[in-house]
């Protein structure tokens, strides 16, 4: 009991779990809304309308999440301007970043447009309204992970919370919106959920500039990401891919398979909330390549906590599939079929969120070397769903294959302390 009441006693002054707290109860918030989200979308649209916008949410997650490089690059290097006492400098830094990816942002979403017909073709789609939608959220899509990275780096987790949130009720009221007051399309859901995205690209920007207007920058040169981000885009890309790519995958070579979409769904929320762990991980165990015993402890503890809400997580989604199915999606008879499917997706994203833990840490300790064995198994993931793709099952046993395969390989390296040097490839 003494003992009980002894670690009680710390976990105020535990950075990672008042900050993690912080992000928590903000994305309890955002996952309330994206459920609701779901909620209105799913009874508004059509079956084969709500598999489409599965897909391309799907879409954008995996252009997302290799973006997220700029995340972490920016998160990286404003950490450690941070602690050099320069944190007037990540103003220049924000500057040049946000710059520099307008410019693809906006050749990439003139490429959507144009080839539109193309996207829109390799997933069995009859229009190209929602590829225009999804070509127009790309600046946006490139500018958030870079004011994300500023406020992460900087451990501004209450402007994270409100921007996130704020983002989130957007995307809820317009994109549920419009779906059931306008048109039930899937364009019209898209395009609420684009609005919700630049809302909170808008807001972190408008809480850095606050935060940042005293703050003196220096004459130093500022650090060069170059190596970082190219090193990272690969590893983050091929982690999107082991984590979202099932449902484009499914809905390029199993079009009729509509019921698909709504077990990626719910086996998607086993991600969301551990998630906030990892934002609030990474900055405290950012390092230039000599990670220290305080951020292996950090690490193990980020991980132990993420298992814990995972394994709740797919508990509660394998426990009450036909309920959850129900409650969301309004289905008031989930088929044998669906509920194995949100069972067996749970436990996937359960791998996925745990290697979310260990690849973050690797990145931020630059151990890419270490990392990179991410890019392989999402390779294998692709040529086994090539060769494995008669029925849906086989692409999600692939995954989760692939999923669970990189997690160890990860731990291995972290728990035999391979690389500790910075590497490159």
């Amino acid at each position: 009991m003494k003992k009980l009441r002894s670690i009680l006693a710390r976990l105020p002054g535990d950075d990672l779990l008042r900050h993690t707290g912080i992000l928590f109860s903000g994305m309890m918030v955002v996952h309330v809304c994206n459920m609701l989200f779901q909620m209105g979308v799913s009874r508004g649209l059509p079956r084969e309308e709500y598999a489409l916008l599965a897909a391309f949410l799907g879409v954008l997650t995996i252009i997302q999440r290799p973006l997220s490089t700029l995340s972490t690059g920016i998160s990286h290097y404003s950490s450690l301007l941070r602690q050099d006492g320069r944190a007037g400098d990540v103003k220049r830094l924000l500057k040049k970043w946000i710059s520099l990816t307008g410019v693809p942002a906006v050749v990439l979403g003139v490429v959507a447009v144009v080839f539109n017909g193309p996207i829109a073709g390799f997933l069995h789609l009859n229009r190209v309204a929602p590829v225009v939608i999804a070509g127009a959220l790309l600046p946006a899509l490139f500018w958030l992970p870079v004011l994300g990275g500023a406020g992460q780096g900087l451990q501004l987790f209450g402007l994270s919370s409100v921007a996130t949130i704020a983002g989130a009720l957007v995307r809820l009221g317009l994109g549920a919106g419009f779906v059931w007051f306008l048109y039930p399309a899937c364009g019209w859901a898209m395009l609420g959920h684009g609005l919700g995205i630049y809302v909170s690209a808008g807001l972190l920007l408008l809480g850095l500039s606050l935060t940042l207007r005293r703050q003196n920058k220096s004459e130093a040169a500022l650090p060069s990401m170059r190596f970082y981000l190219l090193q990272s885009f690969f590893i983050q890309a091929a982690y999107a891919i082991l984590m979202t790519a099932d449902v484009v995958l499914i809905k390029h070579y199993l079009p009729a398979d509509t019921e698909f979409a709504y077990a990626a769904t719910l086996g998607r929320m086993v991600v969301l909330l551990p998630g906030v762990i990892v934002v609030a991980m990474f900055p405290k165990v950012v390092s230039r390549g000599a990670g220290s015993r305080e951020q292996s402890q950090v690490f193990f503890k980020s991980l132990g906590w993420t298992a814990l809400l995972v394994a709740i997580a797919v508990f509660g989604c394998t426990a009450f599939s036909g309920l959850l199915a129900r409650i969301l999606f309004g289905i008031s008879e989930a088929s044998v079929y669906l509920k194995r499917m949100i069972a067996l997706m749970s436990l996937v994203m359960g791998f996925s969120a745990l290697l979310n833990v260990v690849v973050q840490f690797l990145i931020a300790q630059r151990r890419f070397w270490s990392a990179s064995a991410t890019i392989g198994f999402a390779v294998l993931y692709l040529a086994g769903v090539a060769v494995y793709h008669v029925v849906s099952w086989q692409i999600v046993t692939v995954a989760a294959v692939c999923n669970a395969g990189a997690l160890l390989v990860g731990l291995f390296f972290i728990f035999r302390g391979i690389d500790r040097d910075p590497e490159g490839f």
